[in-house]
């Protein structure tokens, strides 16, 4: 997580965001006259967050504003994306992989399914996105972490044990101790056919820049 910003970042930072959320592209002009300071502290406050990481700065030449685009960390950040943490089924879910540009609340992250224990509702390739943190209601769909291993399954609490059951008949229904099983977040919506496309466009850049 990043340190907490100064008060005056924060508030650069915060505007920008706020533009971009409204589908804007702010520029330094844009800041300065939202938050009524001068051109040279916005300017400083940019380039300080710039070199955090958060920015990037793309200046236009003399006499034209400078645009400000927000970094991946910096979408994350200001919840303006979820983040892929890896594949399912796989190991424990810990690196980011890449972004999917969608606003987001901080504890909402992002899996690629692959198999088809959980077809025909999962699919190979579907994009899913997990809220951790939460507790599962019985029945619902929920990543979980068994033996150094994440999936995605139906999971149905029963005391001190656990019921982790698949939805394609072919693949067992298991029943575990509790505590040997990891809720890691609960199913909340998915990204099929052209959405998950483009989430595994971005992906591949992702993978690409880094």
């Amino acid at each position: 997580m990043a340190p907490p910003l100064p008060e005056g970042q924060k508030r650069v930072f915060l505007e920008a965001a706020r533009l971009l959320r409204q589908g804007l592209s702010p520029t330094a002009h844009d800041l300065t006259r939202a938050l009524g300071l001068r051109p040279q502290t916005v300017r400083q406050h940019l380039e300080a967050l710039a070199r955090k990481g958060l920015v990037v700065l793309y200046p236009q030449g003399h006499g034209r504003p400078t645009h400000v685009e927000l970094t991946p960390e910096g979408r994350l950040l200001a919840g303006l994306a979820i983040p892929v943490v890896g594949r399912v089924p796989a190991g424990p879910l810990e690196e980011v992989e890449g972004l999917i540009p969608l606003p987001a609340r901080p504890n909402l992250f992002a899996l690629v399914v692959e198999g088809d224990s959980m077809a025909e509702y999962l699919l190979d390739g579907d994009v899913v996105v997990v809220e951790r943190g939460v507790r599962p209601r019985r029945g619902e769909i929920a990543a979980v972490l068994h033996e150094g291993k994440t999936t995605l399954k139906y999971i149905y609490p029963e005391g001190d044990m656990v019921v982790l059951k698949p939805h394609n008949p072919a693949y067992p229904t298991l029943r575990l101790p509790a505590s040997e099983v990891e809720v890691q977040g609960v199913f909340r919506f998915l990204l099929r056919g052209r959405e998950a496309l483009e989430a595994m466009r971005l992906l591949l850049r992702w993978s690409y820049e880094h």
